[in-house]
Protein backbone atom coordinates (compact mmCIF):
# COMPACT_ATOMS: atom_id res chain seq x y z
CA UNK A 1 0.00 0.00 0.00
CA UNK A 2 1.52 3.34 -1.06
CA UNK A 3 1.46 6.48 1.05
CA UNK A 4 -0.77 8.05 -1.60
CA UNK A 5 -3.31 5.21 -1.32
CA UNK A 6 -3.30 5.52 2.46
CA UNK A 7 -3.77 9.27 2.34
CA UNK A 8 -6.62 8.91 -0.15
CA UNK A 9 -8.38 6.28 1.99
CA UNK A 10 -8.10 8.43 5.11
CA UNK A 11 -9.30 11.56 3.34
CA UNK A 12 -12.29 9.79 1.77
CA UNK A 13 -13.59 8.36 5.05
CA UNK A 14 -16.85 9.91 6.30
CA UNK A 15 -16.91 11.70 9.66
CA UNK A 16 -17.79 9.83 12.83
CA UNK A 17 -16.15 8.01 15.77
CA UNK A 18 -15.67 4.78 13.83
CA UNK A 19 -13.77 6.21 10.85
CA UNK A 20 -11.81 8.48 13.19
CA UNK A 21 -10.61 5.42 15.14
CA UNK A 22 -9.51 3.88 11.84
CA UNK A 23 -7.68 7.07 10.88
CA UNK A 24 -5.72 6.94 14.15
CA UNK A 25 -4.86 3.29 13.56
CA UNK A 26 -3.63 3.90 10.02
CA UNK A 27 -1.41 6.78 11.09
CA UNK A 28 0.49 4.58 13.55
CA UNK A 29 3.82 2.81 13.01
CA UNK A 30 4.10 -0.44 11.02
CA UNK A 31 4.19 -3.79 12.79
CA UNK A 32 0.71 -3.53 14.31
CA UNK A 33 -2.33 -5.52 13.17
CA UNK A 34 -6.11 -5.23 13.07
CA UNK A 35 -8.51 -8.10 13.77
CA UNK A 36 -11.64 -8.58 11.66
CA UNK A 37 -14.32 -11.04 12.77
CA UNK A 38 -17.44 -12.21 10.96
CA UNK A 39 -20.69 -11.41 12.76
CA UNK A 40 -20.92 -13.71 15.82
CA UNK A 41 -24.01 -15.89 16.13
CA UNK A 42 -26.08 -14.60 19.05
CA UNK A 43 -25.65 -11.84 21.61
CA UNK A 44 -23.71 -13.96 24.12
CA UNK A 45 -21.01 -14.91 21.62
CA UNK A 46 -20.92 -11.29 20.46
CA UNK A 47 -20.20 -10.14 24.02
CA UNK A 48 -17.44 -12.72 24.41
CA UNK A 49 -15.81 -11.59 21.16
CA UNK A 50 -16.02 -7.89 22.04
CA UNK A 51 -14.47 -8.49 25.47
CA UNK A 52 -11.51 -10.42 24.08
CA UNK A 53 -10.96 -7.97 21.22
CA UNK A 54 -11.03 -5.00 23.60
CA UNK A 55 -8.51 -6.69 25.92
CA UNK A 56 -6.15 -7.34 23.01
CA UNK A 57 -6.28 -3.71 21.88
CA UNK A 58 -5.80 -2.15 25.29
CA UNK A 59 -2.05 -1.51 25.05
CA UNK A 60 -2.50 0.35 21.72
CA UNK A 61 -5.81 2.00 22.71
CA UNK A 62 -7.43 0.02 19.91
CA UNK A 63 -11.18 0.45 19.42
CA UNK A 64 -13.68 -2.34 18.74
CA UNK A 65 -16.00 -1.32 15.90
CA UNK A 66 -19.17 -2.96 14.59
CA UNK A 67 -20.22 -2.61 10.97
CA UNK A 68 -23.69 -2.37 9.51
CA UNK A 69 -23.49 -6.09 8.69
CA UNK A 70 -22.54 -7.10 12.27
CA UNK A 71 -18.84 -7.69 11.65
CA UNK A 72 -16.47 -6.76 14.48
CA UNK A 73 -13.16 -5.00 13.94
CA UNK A 74 -10.38 -4.25 16.41
CA UNK A 75 -8.68 -1.20 14.90
CA UNK A 76 -5.17 -1.94 16.17
CA UNK A 77 -3.20 -4.20 18.50
CA UNK A 78 0.28 -5.53 19.02
CA UNK A 79 0.79 -8.66 16.93
CA UNK A 80 1.34 -11.01 19.90
CA UNK A 81 -1.77 -9.80 21.76
CA UNK A 82 -3.82 -10.10 18.58
CA UNK A 83 -2.72 -13.70 17.97
CA UNK A 84 -3.62 -14.64 21.55
CA UNK A 85 -7.05 -13.02 21.22
CA UNK A 86 -7.66 -14.72 17.86
CA UNK A 87 -6.89 -18.12 19.38
CA UNK A 88 -9.15 -17.45 22.37
CA UNK A 89 -12.05 -16.30 20.19
CA UNK A 90 -11.68 -19.33 17.93
CA UNK A 91 -11.73 -21.65 20.95
CA UNK A 92 -14.65 -19.99 22.69
CA UNK A 93 -17.08 -19.16 19.88
CA UNK A 94 -15.83 -21.19 16.93
CA UNK A 95 -14.98 -18.21 14.70
CA UNK A 96 -11.42 -17.26 13.77
CA UNK A 97 -10.70 -13.54 13.25
CA UNK A 98 -8.65 -12.46 10.25
CA UNK A 99 -5.34 -10.83 11.21
CA UNK A 100 -4.69 -7.80 8.98
CA UNK A 101 -1.34 -5.98 8.89
CA UNK A 102 -1.33 -2.23 9.40
CA UNK A 103 -1.17 0.10 7.60
CA UNK A 104 -1.28 -2.18 4.52
CA UNK A 105 -4.92 -3.15 5.14
CA UNK A 106 -6.02 0.48 5.31
CA UNK A 107 -8.10 0.81 2.13
CA UNK A 108 -10.05 -2.40 2.79
CA UNK A 109 -10.85 -1.31 6.34
CA UNK A 110 -11.94 2.13 5.21
CA UNK A 111 -14.43 0.46 2.85
CA UNK A 112 -16.28 -1.30 5.70
CA UNK A 113 -19.98 -0.33 5.82
CA UNK A 114 -20.79 2.23 8.56
CA UNK A 115 -18.38 1.18 11.31
CA UNK A 116 -19.36 2.46 14.77
CA UNK A 117 -17.98 1.65 18.25
CA UNK A 118 -19.38 -1.68 19.43
CA UNK A 119 -21.70 -1.45 22.43
CA UNK A 120 -22.26 -4.32 24.87
CA UNK A 121 -25.99 -4.96 25.11
CA UNK A 122 -27.71 -6.98 27.82
CA UNK A 123 -29.88 -9.96 26.87
CA UNK A 124 -32.00 -9.62 29.96
CA UNK A 125 -33.10 -6.54 31.94
CA UNK A 126 -31.15 -5.87 35.16
CA UNK A 127 -34.18 -6.94 37.19
CA UNK A 128 -33.66 -10.48 35.93
CA UNK A 129 -30.66 -10.68 38.27
CA UNK A 130 -27.26 -12.24 38.00
CA UNK A 131 -28.65 -15.74 38.56
CA UNK A 132 -30.87 -15.49 35.51
CA UNK A 133 -27.93 -14.20 33.48
CA UNK A 134 -25.72 -17.07 34.65
CA UNK A 135 -28.47 -19.62 34.01
CA UNK A 136 -29.06 -18.31 30.48
CA UNK A 137 -25.36 -18.23 29.55
CA UNK A 138 -24.25 -20.44 26.63
CA UNK A 139 -21.84 -21.90 29.11
CA UNK A 140 -19.69 -24.16 26.88
CA UNK A 141 -18.59 -20.94 25.15
CA UNK A 142 -17.54 -19.56 28.54
CA UNK A 143 -15.38 -22.56 29.46
CA UNK A 144 -11.87 -23.55 28.49
CA UNK A 145 -9.98 -26.85 28.73
CA UNK A 146 -6.45 -26.69 30.10
CA UNK A 147 -4.04 -29.61 29.88
CA UNK A 148 -1.93 -30.40 32.94
CA UNK A 149 1.00 -32.50 31.72
CA UNK A 150 3.23 -34.81 33.70
CA UNK A 151 6.78 -33.97 32.62
CA UNK A 152 9.77 -35.57 34.31
CA UNK A 153 13.25 -36.62 33.17
CA UNK A 154 13.31 -40.02 31.50
CA UNK A 155 9.53 -40.54 31.80
CA UNK A 156 7.09 -40.42 28.85
CA UNK A 157 4.95 -37.32 28.96
CA UNK A 158 1.31 -37.92 29.81
CA UNK A 159 -1.83 -36.01 30.65
CA UNK A 160 -1.97 -35.77 34.45
CA UNK A 161 -5.17 -33.69 34.80
CA UNK A 162 -7.66 -31.99 32.50
CA UNK A 163 -8.79 -28.68 33.94
CA UNK A 164 -12.09 -27.06 32.99
CA UNK A 165 -12.26 -23.36 33.83
CA UNK A 166 -14.70 -20.49 33.42
CA UNK A 167 -13.02 -17.74 31.37
CA UNK A 168 -13.57 -14.69 33.56
CA UNK A 169 -13.35 -12.17 30.72
CA UNK A 170 -15.96 -14.07 28.72
CA UNK A 171 -18.27 -14.37 31.73
CA UNK A 172 -17.86 -10.66 32.50
CA UNK A 173 -18.92 -9.81 28.97
CA UNK A 174 -22.06 -11.92 29.41
CA UNK A 175 -22.90 -10.44 32.82
CA UNK A 176 -22.49 -6.84 31.68
CA UNK A 177 -22.75 -4.32 34.52
CA UNK A 178 -23.19 -7.08 37.12
CA UNK A 179 -19.59 -8.20 36.53
CA UNK A 180 -18.32 -5.05 38.25
CA UNK A 181 -19.49 -6.47 41.60
CA UNK A 182 -16.97 -9.18 42.62
CA UNK A 183 -19.50 -10.96 44.83
CA UNK A 184 -22.06 -11.15 42.03
CA UNK A 185 -19.42 -12.33 39.56
CA UNK A 186 -18.26 -15.03 41.97
CA UNK A 187 -21.87 -16.15 42.52
CA UNK A 188 -22.36 -16.40 38.76
CA UNK A 189 -19.21 -18.54 38.41
CA UNK A 190 -20.48 -20.84 41.13
CA UNK A 191 -23.82 -21.30 39.35
CA UNK A 192 -21.99 -22.07 36.11
CA UNK A 193 -19.82 -24.62 37.90
CA UNK A 194 -22.92 -26.22 39.39
CA UNK A 195 -24.33 -26.58 35.86
CA UNK A 196 -21.02 -28.05 34.76
CA UNK A 197 -21.08 -30.66 37.53
CA UNK A 198 -24.58 -31.70 36.50
CA UNK A 199 -23.51 -32.04 32.86
CA UNK A 200 -20.45 -34.10 33.74
CA UNK A 201 -22.71 -36.59 35.52
CA UNK A 202 -24.43 -37.27 32.18
CA UNK A 203 -22.19 -39.45 29.94
CA UNK A 204 -23.54 -37.97 26.69
CA UNK A 205 -23.15 -34.39 27.87
CA UNK A 206 -19.70 -35.15 29.26
CA UNK A 207 -18.49 -36.61 25.95
CA UNK A 208 -19.87 -33.60 24.07
CA UNK A 209 -17.99 -31.22 26.35
CA UNK A 210 -14.72 -33.11 26.39
CA UNK A 211 -14.65 -34.54 22.88
CA UNK A 212 -14.62 -38.06 24.34
CA UNK A 213 -13.80 -39.73 27.62
CA UNK A 214 -10.85 -37.94 29.26
CA UNK A 215 -7.76 -40.12 29.83
CA UNK A 216 -7.04 -38.34 33.12
CA UNK A 217 -8.95 -37.00 36.14
CA UNK A 218 -10.80 -33.72 35.74
CA UNK A 219 -9.84 -30.64 37.73
CA UNK A 220 -12.63 -28.11 38.40
CA UNK A 221 -12.48 -24.78 40.23
CA UNK A 222 -15.15 -25.25 42.89
CA UNK A 223 -16.04 -23.62 46.20
CA UNK A 224 -16.50 -25.81 49.27
CA UNK A 225 -20.24 -25.20 49.08
CA UNK A 226 -20.46 -27.27 45.88
CA UNK A 227 -18.57 -30.27 47.23
CA UNK A 228 -20.82 -33.23 48.12
CA UNK A 229 -21.37 -34.46 51.64
CA UNK A 230 -18.90 -37.30 52.03
CA UNK A 231 -20.64 -40.60 52.87
CA UNK A 232 -19.87 -42.30 56.14
CA UNK A 233 -17.18 -44.91 55.45
CA UNK A 234 -14.84 -46.86 57.63
CA UNK A 235 -11.45 -45.19 57.84
CA UNK A 236 -9.71 -48.40 56.88
CA UNK A 237 -11.58 -48.68 53.59
CA UNK A 238 -9.21 -48.14 50.65
CA UNK A 239 -9.47 -44.78 48.92
CA UNK A 240 -10.63 -44.80 45.32
CA UNK A 241 -8.48 -43.14 42.69
CA UNK A 242 -10.09 -39.71 42.19
CA UNK A 243 -11.87 -39.19 38.90
CA UNK A 244 -12.42 -35.52 39.74
CA UNK A 245 -10.39 -32.98 41.72
CA UNK A 246 -12.08 -29.93 43.24
CA UNK A 247 -9.73 -26.93 43.29
CA UNK A 248 -10.97 -24.77 46.18
CA UNK A 249 -9.87 -21.16 46.80
CA UNK A 250 -6.92 -20.61 49.10
CA UNK A 251 -9.10 -18.66 51.56
CA UNK A 252 -11.44 -21.66 51.97
CA UNK A 253 -8.53 -24.07 52.44
CA UNK A 254 -8.11 -22.70 55.98
CA UNK A 255 -11.56 -23.96 57.05
CA UNK A 256 -11.59 -25.89 60.30
CA UNK A 257 -11.95 -29.63 59.90
CA UNK A 258 -11.23 -29.59 56.19
CA UNK A 259 -8.44 -32.17 56.42
CA UNK A 260 -10.86 -34.75 57.78
CA UNK A 261 -13.45 -33.90 55.16
CA UNK A 262 -10.79 -34.21 52.45
CA UNK A 263 -9.95 -37.71 53.60
CA UNK A 264 -13.62 -38.72 53.52
CA UNK A 265 -14.05 -37.23 50.06
CA UNK A 266 -11.00 -39.13 48.87
CA UNK A 267 -12.56 -42.39 49.97
CA UNK A 268 -15.63 -41.39 47.90
CA UNK A 269 -13.52 -40.79 44.78
CA UNK A 270 -13.04 -37.02 45.07
CA UNK A 271 -9.63 -35.38 45.20
CA UNK A 272 -9.01 -32.00 46.79
CA UNK A 273 -6.74 -29.29 45.38
CA UNK A 274 -6.02 -25.75 46.53
CA UNK A 275 -5.77 -22.87 44.04
CA UNK A 276 -4.49 -19.33 44.43
CA UNK A 277 -1.04 -20.17 45.78
CA UNK A 278 1.60 -17.72 44.55
CA UNK A 279 4.80 -16.06 45.70
CA UNK A 280 2.96 -13.51 47.85
CA UNK A 281 0.87 -16.18 49.58
CA UNK A 282 3.93 -18.35 50.26
CA UNK A 283 5.49 -15.48 52.18
CA UNK A 284 2.49 -15.33 54.54
CA UNK A 285 1.53 -18.92 55.32
CA UNK A 286 2.87 -22.40 55.95
CA UNK A 287 1.97 -24.21 52.69
CA UNK A 288 2.79 -27.63 54.15
CA UNK A 289 -0.24 -27.25 56.44
CA UNK A 290 -2.68 -26.88 53.54
CA UNK A 291 -4.99 -29.88 52.97
CA UNK A 292 -5.43 -31.80 49.74
CA UNK A 293 -3.31 -33.80 47.35
CA UNK A 294 -2.59 -30.98 44.88
CA UNK A 295 -1.49 -27.38 45.40
CA UNK A 296 -1.80 -25.16 42.33
CA UNK A 297 1.20 -22.84 42.35
CA UNK A 298 1.08 -19.85 39.99
CA UNK A 299 4.38 -19.30 38.18
CA UNK A 300 6.14 -15.94 38.36
CA UNK A 301 9.82 -14.94 38.54
CA UNK A 302 9.15 -13.88 42.16
CA UNK A 303 9.13 -17.56 43.13
CA UNK A 304 12.94 -17.59 43.11
CA UNK A 305 13.12 -15.28 46.16
CA UNK A 306 14.95 -16.83 49.12
CA UNK A 307 12.02 -16.77 51.55
CA UNK A 308 9.63 -18.24 48.97
CA UNK A 309 12.07 -21.02 48.10
CA UNK A 310 12.45 -21.86 51.79
CA UNK A 311 8.68 -22.34 52.07
CA UNK A 312 8.57 -24.46 48.91
CA UNK A 313 11.34 -26.76 50.13
CA UNK A 314 9.12 -27.75 53.07
CA UNK A 315 6.63 -29.18 50.57
CA UNK A 316 6.61 -32.53 48.85
CA UNK A 317 7.03 -31.48 45.17
CA UNK A 318 4.67 -34.31 44.21
CA UNK A 319 1.84 -32.17 45.64
CA UNK A 320 2.60 -29.18 43.42
CA UNK A 321 1.13 -28.26 40.03
CA UNK A 322 2.93 -25.31 38.43
CA UNK A 323 0.35 -23.26 36.51
CA UNK A 324 0.80 -20.29 34.19
CA UNK A 325 3.96 -21.73 32.62
CA UNK A 326 4.72 -19.40 29.73
CA UNK A 327 8.08 -20.64 28.53
CA UNK A 328 11.25 -22.59 29.15
CA UNK A 329 12.23 -20.60 32.26
CA UNK A 330 9.10 -21.71 34.14
CA UNK A 331 9.51 -25.34 33.08
CA UNK A 332 13.21 -25.43 33.97
CA UNK A 333 12.57 -23.85 37.37
CA UNK A 334 9.82 -26.35 38.16
CA UNK A 335 11.86 -29.35 37.07
CA UNK A 336 14.76 -28.11 39.20
CA UNK A 337 12.47 -28.11 42.22
CA UNK A 338 11.25 -31.64 41.47
CA UNK A 339 7.79 -30.59 40.23
CA UNK A 340 6.36 -32.96 37.62
CA UNK A 341 2.95 -31.42 36.76
CA UNK A 342 2.73 -28.29 34.62
CA UNK A 343 0.05 -26.14 32.94
CA UNK A 344 -0.06 -22.85 31.06
CA UNK A 345 0.26 -21.45 27.54
CA UNK A 346 3.76 -22.86 27.09
CA UNK A 347 2.56 -26.32 28.09
CA UNK A 348 -0.43 -26.09 25.74
CA UNK A 349 1.97 -25.28 22.89
CA UNK A 350 4.20 -28.21 23.88
CA UNK A 351 1.22 -30.59 23.92
CA UNK A 352 0.12 -29.34 20.49
CA UNK A 353 3.61 -29.83 19.06
CA UNK A 354 3.72 -33.37 20.47
CA UNK A 355 0.30 -34.19 19.00
CA UNK A 356 1.22 -32.80 15.62
CA UNK A 357 4.42 -34.87 15.50
CA UNK A 358 2.25 -37.99 15.78
CA UNK A 359 -0.73 -36.79 13.69
CA UNK A 360 -0.91 -37.92 10.07
CA UNK A 361 -3.05 -34.86 9.26
CA UNK A 362 -0.64 -32.31 10.75
CA UNK A 363 0.31 -30.85 7.37
CA UNK A 364 -3.20 -29.41 7.07
CA UNK A 365 -3.10 -27.85 10.53
CA UNK A 366 -1.09 -25.27 12.48
CA UNK A 367 0.13 -25.27 16.05
CA UNK A 368 -2.05 -22.27 16.92
CA UNK A 369 -5.14 -24.04 15.56
CA UNK A 370 -4.28 -27.22 17.47
CA UNK A 371 -3.87 -25.24 20.71
CA UNK A 372 -7.20 -23.45 20.17
CA UNK A 373 -9.09 -26.67 19.39
CA UNK A 374 -7.64 -28.42 22.44
CA UNK A 375 -8.84 -25.54 24.62
CA UNK A 376 -12.38 -25.58 23.21
CA UNK A 377 -15.22 -27.01 25.24
CA UNK A 378 -17.95 -26.10 22.76
CA UNK A 379 -17.97 -28.73 19.99
CA UNK A 380 -17.86 -26.10 17.27
CA UNK A 381 -14.50 -24.94 18.59
CA UNK A 382 -13.01 -28.33 17.63
CA UNK A 383 -14.32 -28.25 14.05
CA UNK A 384 -11.51 -28.86 11.57
CA UNK A 385 -9.58 -31.41 13.62
CA UNK A 386 -9.23 -34.63 11.61
CA UNK A 387 -8.04 -36.74 14.54
CA UNK A 388 -10.49 -35.91 17.37
CA UNK A 389 -9.40 -38.94 19.38
CA UNK A 390 -5.83 -37.68 19.55
CA UNK A 391 -7.10 -34.17 20.37
CA UNK A 392 -9.22 -35.47 23.25
CA UNK A 393 -6.31 -37.53 24.59
CA UNK A 394 -4.06 -34.41 24.61
CA UNK A 395 -0.96 -36.53 23.91
CA UNK A 396 -0.27 -39.64 21.83
CA UNK A 397 0.46 -42.84 23.77
CA UNK A 398 4.02 -43.01 25.11
CA UNK A 399 4.90 -39.44 24.17
CA UNK A 400 8.65 -38.87 24.12
CA UNK A 401 10.14 -37.45 27.33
Amino acid sequence: MSQQDLAAAVAAAPPGPGPEALRRALRGPPGRVALRLAAPDGPARRRVAIALLAEAGRSRVGVVLETATGELLLTEAEAAAARQAAEGIAALIGLAPAVLPLPEAGPALMDLPAPVPAVLRMDAPPAAGVEALADSAPWPALLRREEVLCIAPGVPRRLALLRLRVVREALAAHLGAAAADPDLARHARERLNARLLAALADPAARDALLGGAPPAPLLLDLPLALLPDAPAMAAEEPAAAPALFAAIPLAEAMAEGLAGRAAALRRAGWGLAVRGLDAAALALLAPEALPGEALLLRWSPALVARGVMAALRRLDPARLVLTGCDGEAALAWGLGLGIARFAGPGIAALAAATRMAACRHAAACSRAACVARAAAVAAEGRVGCRDPGLLAAALPPEADP
